[in-house]
């Protein structure tokens, strides 16, 4: 059946012929039009509110006008939906979230570990998981799609040899080993996995270290390994990634996080061959599925030796290895006071990993970046786009070939780790050493 024009549209409103109730919230896809188009759906006649939601634009007023605007975009009518029982539900890294409060509500879209939820007739979130749900905000771009003006920044010759470092099959290959030990918090596999990373780390020439925490009244560790920086070593970036998993029975984790975890590994064998001038601390965090404590005991051991002030930004890796159809997206996150910062990830990919289409959000949630945030550090999540339909979350099946069913893990992974390494070079001053045949002055 072919669209009607939207001049046919306003005839058949005109004469009753098609009756849309003026309260219904109407759903505009927008990943195919201009900025400049969507910019006239949030402002055209009609529009009392709008929200942008990945490659969705939800518009809010009269119906029909609303409508009337068809030919900028494909649009559909939310049949029943209150607008005024719109939420944001947190999906992926829902620590101990039951399946009960995780059902309600209609899903009506997705964008990174994000749901936008319509809540049903007398349903009410749970006393004890308002965590995860947050009213969907009016007139904000709750998470938009980087669509830059212009061309993408040519690559810079002295980044470049450093992005070219990244190796997608290594990256891989750490993530089967890491799958290969049940890495549960509190069980016997992670101990092997926490060595294991030391003596990688080890073997790049970094400062390794294991400092402990307590959770529950056991002992966990997370694995620290340093560069210090050639010139300000008193200038630090954190990368980070947790490499504790959780699931029925063996928890290998291979997405949820050997993924990060592995990507860590992967930019330290890459940036720190060039001589930062800035000091690196990369962090393989434990206890992250009981509730982000390994990232909270860093920056609380970071606040304890009076190193808090020196650490200018933060990335960290979750959930990076697995795509559903083969669109690459990442969800780069963070909170408002850092938008900048999440848009300079999201040009830097453009130049580095151009296939990979970005998602940017202000709503940060649920993984290790938040405990930096909360102490003012300029910090951000990356995760791949489809997270919340990965099938094998937290489950005994996370397996590295599950993870890649569709063969896009390298591709998602790799370009994820390009994207990285460029910022990571900008932070920390990597290309400042490096020279034309890509090896360091050695100063």
């Amino acid at each position: 059946m072919r669209m009607r024009t939207a001049s046919t549209l306003a005839v058949l409103l005109a004469l009753g012929c098609l009756r849309v109730a003026a309260a219904q919230p109407v759903m505009a896809r927008i990943d195919q039009i201009s900025p400049q188009t969507a910019q006239a759906l949030r402002t055209a006649p009609g529009v009392a509110w709008w929200a942008e939601f990945g490659d969705e634009l939800l518009l809010v007023g009269d119906t029909p006008r609303l409508l009337s605007q068809r030919a900028l975009a494909p649009m559909r009518v939310l049949d029943g939906v209150d607008p005024a029982r719109l939420y944001l539900h947190a999906d992926g890294c829902a620590h101990g979230a039951s399946t009960v409060h995780r059902a309600i509500g209609v899903t009506l879209a997705r964008a990174g570990h994000w749901e936008l939820r319509a809540l049903r007739d007398g349903e009410t979130i749970a006393a004890d998981d308002p965590g995860h749900w947050q009213p969907l905000p009016r007139n904000q771009v709750v998470i938009g799609r980087y669509r830059p003006d212009g061309a993408a920044a040519p690559a810079d010759p002295l980044v470049a040899p450093l992005v070219a470092r990244i190796d997608a099959g290594r990256w891989y290959g750490d993530v089967e080993t890491l799958a290969g030990w049940d890495r549960n918090s509190f069980g016997s596999g992670i101990l092997a996995a926490r060595d294991w990373l030391g003596e990688r780390f080890s073997s790049l020439g970094l400062q390794v270290g294991q400092p402990s925490f307590t959770l529950q009244g056991r002992t966990l560790y997370n694995v620290t390994a340093t560069w210090t920086g050639s010139a300000e070593p008193d200038d630090w970036i954190v990368v980070g990634g947790h490499y504790d998993a959780i699931g029925s029975g063996f928890a290998p984790g291979a997405d949820d996080n050997a993924s990060g975890c592995a990507g860590v590994l992967e930019l330290a064998r890459a940036v720190t061959a060039f001589r930062p001038r800035r000091t690196i601390v990369f962090v393989c965090y434990s206890g992250e599925e009981q509730g982000l404590h390994g990232s909270a005991a860093h920056v609380a051991a970071l606040r304890a030796g009076g190193d808090l002030d020196k650490v200018s930004a933060m990335i960290n890796m979750d959930m990076i290895g697995y795509s559903r159809d083969g669109q690459l997206d990442v969800l780069l996150e963070t909170n408002t006071q850092n938008r900048a910062y999440i848009e300079r990830f999201a040009a830097v990919a453009a130049t580095y990993a151009p296939e990979l289409g970005t998602l940017l959000s202000t709503n940060p949630y649920g993984s290790d970046h938040i405990p930096y945030l909360q102490a003012g550090v300029r910090a951000l999540l990356t995760i791949q786009g489809d997270d919340t339909n990965y099938p094998h979350y937290h489950a005994s099946t996370d397996t590295p070939s599950n993870m890649d069913a569709g063969g896009w893990s390298r591709p998602i992974g790799g370009a994820i780790l390009r994207m990285n390494a460029a910022m990571l070079a900008e932070l920390s001053g990597a290309s400042d050493r490096i020279f034309a045949d890509g090896a360091g002055d050695g100063g």
